[in-house]
């Protein structure tokens, strides 16, 4: 049930000496004593499971200190040294560098890579023993925070990123619907300038090119990665401003079993399950959830379900096969804008299911794979009170890649180098029609469409020292409707010391109009053009001390041929004619204070981001700042969450705002048994009023309990 807090001096004179009480405990805990040195298993892999062999490791002690250098071997394979808390940090050419805290010596411990990009990466993962790529101090658990959704956890990856949402759970889709991720200002109404990667392959509504957020569960999630700024070498359309990676959870060794369950405000309620078999060569997994909210204002429920099967098994030294599949159906409501004299309410059905099937190569030399996948998915949305406004498609997308990465002196430090290269192929498309109840009345918007899209991409990445690294990348890509568009990308980065990392980039990017642009809806125009990115910037990362890390960037894009929509119905065009110059900066700073890397006692995590734009987009704000602050007292652990986000314009012409808010959620973890943890959660601490979406009110206070059983 939904809580409110007065605002009388005495609850305020509480609330902060509740949270003084909570800042101050910590500092009287005692500190861990030391453990023995043991000797742990490491294999490090790509994406996909297949080996990197000559990979690069860092051991470092649990206090981020006496650097040891070790390679990989020819699977892949390397013995560390190990005590809880050893930090690991894994390198490879061509791949993302990646760090990892080994809290268990025993048993085998693999890591994958992802492919390197000439941005800045931001890495955050589900399961524990990970830490951030930035550096190489605490780690950011989403197990540990009040996220519900993929999207919740995207939104506290950077203050550059923002996701907009419309109340207690269910972003939906059509008209109002939400979930839309905007990246340094980049992302598009509906979302189509940013490209969700689930599994390797990139997932979009067909028709409508934007992305599904009540799809993407946390039921599968093993880890999350975002890209700010063009991926288009790397994924081609739709990576405009950049990509959400979302790989699936693997079990690390034998058998893993977890259920979690929570309910609370509104009848808002999350179960999942998931189970992973490590045995021999293979590996299985299955996962399962349900999310549904009675909602915080009438007819404004959500119900949803999920399921995924997966299973990899490594045939022999070099080769190794892969399928995932996922199933998902959500049912949403949109309870309408207030104060509008009538509400324009409707419900939303969406069912939707994909497949990658992978098989894998590695070899000292050349490592990759070869993937086909596929997703299809059936959209329905019909209006509350008008039987004559019913919406139905269907759409798919089936779609190959190759993708290998050759390094010629595998284990080489000095002037090593390394290609990518491959190739895509994708076909999209579906089909639409309005109707009304009775059906005597069926708009069929001249369908079916459909686009091929066939690309070829190069990308080298050449390290001249142990210092240096340059990248540099082209990607050709041929569509059926706007013929070939070329897209390059250059990069490099300098390790000035031990501290500190100054890297830079220029990238291009670009979305292709969506079949609803160019043949469907509100004024279909066959004639429009590709929208394009140049985009600009340079981070310097520094470690300032053992517990301090800090990185700041400061980026410029330039966006052209926008696509918008001029006059208003039935005299309506769509045309390619905007443009915008995006330039800004994002700084984030983390510090840990108490414990070792193993079990820090206090962490904080602070972050801003400021994007200045001749055009900025709606509901986009110019100001994020944002807090995190995680406590671990022994017996149990805290964590706090805040976000203060500046003023948003509500439309194109810029005339009205909505006003900025802050919310603050929080998080309290009781382990009671070695295998079971209770927790309690606490969203809009403060009680504010704030609106993301025009006209649609954010609930108030409200909370939730829950368990997590594992083993």
């Amino acid at each position: 049930m939904q809580g409110r807090i007065t605002e009388d001096g005495s609850t305020k004179r509480g609330f902060v000496l509740f949270l003084l009480f909570i800042l101050a405990f910590p500092f009287g805990l005692a500190a861990q004593t030391g453990a023995a040195q043991q000797i742990a298993s490491i294999r490090i892999t790509d994406q996909i499971g297949a080996l990197i062999p000559g990979a690069q490791v860092t051991v470092l002690s649990p206090d981020g200190v006496g650097a040891l250098p070790l390679t990989a071997d020819a699977n892949g394979a390397a013995q560390v040294p190990c005590r809880a808390g050893t930090i690991l940090h894994l390198t490879a050419l061509g791949f993302a560098p990646r760090t990892a805290v080994l809290n268990a010596c025993a048993g085998d411990h693999e890591y994958r890579l992802a492919p390197a990009t000439v941005q800045a990466t931001v890495n955050i993962v589900v399961t524990p023993d990970e830490m951030p790529n930035e550096s190489i101090t605490t780690s950011e658990q989403i197990s540990r925070t009040t996220a519900r959704t993929v999207f919740d956890a995207v939104d506290d990856l950077s203050p550059a990123v923002f996701v907009t949402r419309r109340g207690v759970m269910g972003y939906g889709i059509s008209t109002n619907g939400t979930g839309q991720v905007s990246i340094r200002g980049v992302g598009g109404s509906p979302n189509t300038d940013i490209l969700v990667v689930i599994d390797g392959r990139p997932d979009y509504q067909g028709e409508m090119g934007h992305t599904l957020p009540d799809f993407y569960s946390l039921s599968d999630t093993g880890s999350i990665r975002l890209i700010e700024g063009p991926a288009s070498v790397l994924y081609g359309s739709n990576a405009m401003g950049g990509a959400v990676e979302i790989l699936p959870r693997l079990p690390k060794r034998g058998v893993e079993f977890e259920l979690q369950s929570q309910l609370g405000s509104f009848v808002t309620g999350q179960h999942r399950l998931y189970a992973g078999l490590r045995q021999g060569r293979g590996t299985y997994t299955f996962s399962a959830g349900v999310n549904h909210t009675d909602g915080d204002r009438p007819y404004s429920a959500y119900h949803s379900q999920d399921g995924s099967v997966g299973t990899e098994y490594q045939l022999n030294s070099i080769w190794k096969a892969s399928l995932h599949g996922n199933y998902g159906h959500f049912l949403v409501q949109d309870p309408g804008v207030i104060n509008t004299g009538f509400l324009k309410q409707n419900t939303a059905s969406v069912g939707r299911g994909g497949v990658t099937a992978d098989m894998g190569n590695s070899t000292p030399a050349l490592n990759g794979y070869t993937r086909f996948y596929s997703t299809w998915g059936h959209n329905a949305t019909a209006d509350r009170w008008d039987t004559n406004t019913n919406f139905d498609s269907t759409d798919r997308i089936t779609g190959g890649r190759l993708f290998q990465t050759w390094t010629p002196q595998p284990g080489r430090t000095q002037n090593a180098l390394a290609f990518d290269f491959g190739g895509d192929f994708v076909n999209y498309g579906g089909a639409a029609e309005n109707f009304n109840v009775a059906r005597t009345s069926v708009k069929l918007y001249g369908g079916p469409h459909q686009i091929y899209d066939d690309a070829g991409f190069v990308r080298a990445h050449w390290s001249p020292s142990a210092k240096t690294l340059l990248n540099a990348g082209f990607r050709y890509q041929q569509n059926s409707t706007f013929g070939g568009i070329p897209v390059p990308e250059f990069g490099a980065q300098w390790h000035a010391s031990s501290r500190y990392t100054f890297s830079t980039s220029i990238s291009r990017g670009f979305r292709n109009p969506s079949i609803r642009e160019l043949y469907l809806f509100p004024a279909p125009n066959p004639n429009l053009l590709p929208v394009h990115e140049w985009s600009y910037e340079a981070t310097a990362q520094a470690r300032l001390t053992q517990n301090i890390a800090a990185w700041t960037t400061f980026y410029y894009a330039s966006l052209t041929n926008q696509i918008v929509t001029l006059g208003s119905y039935p005299n309506m065009q769509m045309l390619n004619g905007g443009k915008a110059i995006n330039k800004g900066v994002e700084a984030k700073l983390r510090w840990s204070g108490i414990g070792s890397a193993a079990r820090r006692r206090l962490s904080l995590t602070t972050g801003y981001a400021y994007l200045a734009s001749t055009n900025i987009a709606p509901l986009v704000p110019a100001n994020k700042a944002t807090l995190g602050l995680d406590i671990d007292m022994k017996r149990a652990f805290l964590h706090m969450d805040v976000q203060a986000i500046g003023k948003r314009y509500t439309d194109t012409t810029h005339t009205t705002q909505l006003g900025g808010y802050t919310a603050t959620s929080l998080k309290l973890s009781i382990p009671v048994r070695r295998n079971l943890n209770l927790f309690a959660t606490a969203d809009n601490l403060l009680n504010h009023r704030y609106q993301v979406l025009t006209g649609y009110p954010m609930p108030g206070i409200n909370g939730a309990g829950g368990f997590v059983l594992h083993f």
